[in-house]
């Protein structure tokens, strides 16, 4: 174990892909939580360049000082290193990178992450956030007292889309039928008053862009699934929970720039196609894998929501919907070698 500051009961994880920018911006925010944040936790897909940009970005917003590489970083890191921000009355204690070998995925890298907290006793939840969130000051100290008050295994925040300020979700529910999430609370103004008892009693996962985990829980359920690569990971992750309950801290609000860091843009004709193939394919691998009496009917509902793309003009795109479809249908996993080779660290 190293010698900085303890973790304080939260870790924070965040994946990044060459996006130092929008981490700099979101451990600024952490640092003006009301409450303590223990470490953060980053896993970089993108390689030594982006790594040691990071690592820069990070020096100069927080102040930092160097206290080496952790000790407990596990073989999937080909690098780590632990800086300890030195800006007076900041939250974060530590913030503990780590260079991934290759592209691991979102859950991969989020797995490198427990691994590398496993043997450390001074965690209790793990808060996963996208590297494009932006958590407002208060948003941890409510999502640990939700946690805390209802012995949930997972809280989800209140997800307001940065640029309309309107909401994203409060919670998820999946439609098995359909083969595809649906966001509750989508749309509403951001400070519509809401029951939070009802989201929680509705939804069916927790958005991967802001989860707060406990550690009994991933010590119980496990890792999240590696192979949807992109996509799904956190609906899966959620739907595995056993006697585990879903909570949501409403007074717990992360800004989210929306698909900014992995293409997956709300215009049709915008959206990567890695973005499309991986979110169609996903949707029914998920499917199949837990709910495998709807699944005839959710691949024929899958198949018809690929014509979105044409209506909205995205040919380019509907056809790698297509090929997301097939591949959902015959159930293939990993990443899509036929797109080219997996995003290489560089």
């Amino acid at each position: 174990m190293s010698e900085d500051r303890p973790m304080r009961d939260v870790a924070v994880a965040i994946v990044g892909y060459r996006c130092a920018e929008a981490i700099r911006a979101c451990l600024a925010q952490l640092d003006r939580s009301t409450v303590p944040v223990g470490a953060v936790c980053i896993c970089e897909n993108g390689g030594p360049e982006a790594f040691a940009e990071l690592a820069a970005a990070l020096r100069t917003e927080l102040a930092c000082t160097e206290a080496g590489a952790d000790p407990g970083a596990p073989p999937p890191a080909a690098e780590s290193l632990v800086l300890r921000p030195g800006r007076p009355g900041g939250a974060i204690g530590a913030v503990r990178l780590y260079r991934a070998q290759g592209n691991l995925g979102y859950a991969g890298a989020v797995n490198l992450v427990i691994a590398a907290l496993a043997e450390r006793p001074d965690w209790t939840a793990l808060w996963v956030l996208n590297p494009d969130t932006l958590p407002t000051p208060t948003a941890l100290a409510a999502v640990q007292a939700r946690a805390e008050a209802g012995g949930y295994g997972i809280v989800g925040s209140r997800l307001v889309i940065q640029r309309s300020g309107r909401v994203q979700l409060y919670g998820g529910r999946w439609r098995r039928w359909l083969g595809r999430g649906y966001n509750i609370g989508l749309g509403a103004a951001a400070e519509a008053p809401i029951d939070p008892a009802a989201v929680e009693s509705a939804q069916h996962y927790v958005s991967g862009a802001a989860m707060f985990v406990s550690r009994a829980y991933i010590e119980a359920v496990g890792p999240m699934r590696e192979d949807y690569f992109l996509y799904a990971e956190e609906v899966d992750w959620c739907l595995r929970r056993g006697t585990f309950r879903l909570g949501y801290a409403h007074d717990s609000v992360v800004l989210h720039d929306h698909g900014a860091v992995i293409g997956s843009s709300v215009d049709r004709r915008a959206r990567t196609p890695l973005s499309v193939f991986l979110d169609e394919r996903n949707r029914l691998v998920l499917t199949r894998r837990f709910y495998p009496l709807a699944f005839p009917v959710a691949a024929v509902m899958a198949l018809l929501f690929t014509t979105q793309y044409l209506r909205a003009g995205a040919v380019r795109n509907f056809r790698v919907a297509l090929a997301g479809w097939w591949a959902g249908l015959r159930g293939e996993t990993g990443f899509p070698h036929h797109l080219g080779p997996v995003p290489r660290p560089r």
